[in-house]
């Protein structure tokens, strides 16, 4: 089954899945941040892999070095939000 150029049968299960994994996801995330624990490499390693896909959606080649400057950027802008966030963001709450 088709429609147009989307191949339903290969969009479907992975919508399906992208549902589940958001279902999932958000109360566990919420959980964490309740109890104050962030794990910042990942953050920073998610954020770099932002960048890969914004360099890949401006249309950059995949093994290029743009696409690592990209990630590279997006990281540390990452870890410049998280440090900006961090000093002046709401006083942490002490256990």
């Amino acid at each position: 089954m088709s429609l147009g150029n989307l191949e339903l049968s290969i969009l479907l299960p992975a919508f399906l899945a992208g549902l589940l994994v958001l279902a999932t996801h958000v109360p566990l995330g919420q959980q964490v941040l309740n109890r104050g624990i962030v794990f910042i490499d990942l953050a920073i390693a998610q954020v770099a892999g932002l960048g890969v896909t914004a360099a890949d959606a401006l249309g950059f080649e995949p093994e290029g070095w743009r696409v690592q400057v990209a990630a590279v950027s997006a990281a540390l802008i990452g870890a410049l939000a998280l440090t900006w966030t961090e000093k002046n963001g709401p006083p942490r709450r002490k256990r």
